[in-house]
């Protein structure tokens, strides 16, 4: 509950949102009143209303029209009221088809998969193809480039091998980052880069004397390192992009022009779809409006899920819509359908 809610303020937001999501348009007290399930008065539900703005979770958008939801109030509505459903069966029928072809060419299931996805459920889709197992340490040097530059090599379970160009503000000698790479080597050799950055983080307190030093010149150098990647990013595929020029948030030409600007980014697009692979993994991971920092200043919700393609490899699918979105539904959906896949995958009961 928001910690300035009563019963009936939370109520009368849900109802609110509710209304919202289906009528695209400003919500009055009348309005309200109507979908209510209790009988109140329509003066009383707008002292109510009047009391949620001051709380930052309802706007008014002109004078006299109704209230609209603030991005602070979807994000109290997702996490109090949201939980995957089932879809029902004309949607999951729907949703069957973009399951088709999985076992087949990865790249033509992706673009298919994410087609489907949009037409579905009514907004863009992107696609990654991702690792599901990032690059994992094998072996780790620094080398000194001068006085005030060291390069990292990487060496990677795969095969990787990545060099980084840093800068050494600290003035490691060579003895110095010998030793920084063999300790490392030593002590953090199969995990992924995050998973190493990490476990530094978290022993350094319990650790002493030199130990203690030696983790804390690593994580200093580690903070400044960029994660591994391939060399070659996979493609990124969006679909829909028609879908959301039918919606009233953008019926604006320049808002509309500023949207597929930002969809034209690939680069920035699959940065947060990596950001998020591995929480997406777990369960549909929802970004509303500011919280999506490579989408900053569009009002959009992007709803993430990451599926298993066989071994290491995976995709992660974005679907997104506008902040007024039908949470439910396309959590929902998202949920029943990843979970179908896994079940398709060889060996699965």
């Amino acid at each position: 509950m928001h910690p300035n809610l009563n019963p009936r303020s939370e109520s009368v937001l849900k109802t609110l949102i509710e209304a919202y999501l289906v009528e695209g348009e400003p919500v009055g007290s009348r309005l309200l009143s109507r979908r209510y399930p209790e009988a109140v008065s329509p003066a009383t539900l707008r002292n109510v209303m009047a009391d949620l703005e001051e709380e930052h979770l309802l706007a008014q958008p002109h004078t006299s029209a109704g209230r609209i939801p603030t991005e602070l109030a979807y994000r109290w509505y997702v996490n109090r009221w949201v939980r995957p459903e089932p879809p029902h069966p004309e949607l999951g029928a729907k949703l069957e088809e973009a399951l088709e072809g999985a076992e087949q060419d990865p790249d033509l299931w992706l673009r298919h998969a994410s087609r489907v996805l949009s037409e579905v459920m009514g907004g863009i889709c992107v696609a990654l193809p991702v690792r599901l197992v990032g690059s994992r340490l094998v072996r780790l040097e620094f080398v000194p480039l001068g006085t005030d530059r060291l390069v990292a090599l990487w060496v990677g379970s795969g095969g990787d091998v990545e060099h980084q160009v840093m800068s050494n503000p600290w003035g490691f000698d060579a003895a110095t980052l010998t030793e920084l790479g063999n300790f490392a080597t030593a002590h953090f050799v199969g995990l992924t880069f995050e998973s190493m950055r990490r476990t530094l983080l978290q022993t350094l307190r319990s650790q002493e004397g030199e130990a203690r030093n030696l983790r804390q010149r690593l994580s200093e150098i580690t903070k400044t390192m960029r994660e591994p990647h391939p060399a070659t990013e996979p493609p990124l595929i969006v679909s829909g992009l028609r879908e959301l020029a039918r919606m009233p948030e953008f019926e604006d030409a320049q808002r509309f022009k500023d949207l597929v600007a930002a969809f034209e980014e690939h680069g920035r697009l699959a940065q947060l779809l990596n950001a998020f692979a591995e929480a997406a993994a777990r369960e549909v991971t929802l970004l509303l409006g500011s919280e999506n920092p490579f989408l900053a200043g569009m009002p959009l919700a992007t709803a993430m899920r990451t599926v298993p393609l066989g071994g290491p490899e995976g995709a992660t699918f974005a679907f997104v819509g506008p902040l007024r979105l039908d949470y439910v539904r396309v959590v929902g959906a998202l949920t029943w359908w990843s979970q179908a896949l896994d079940r398709r995958k060889p060996g699965s009961v």
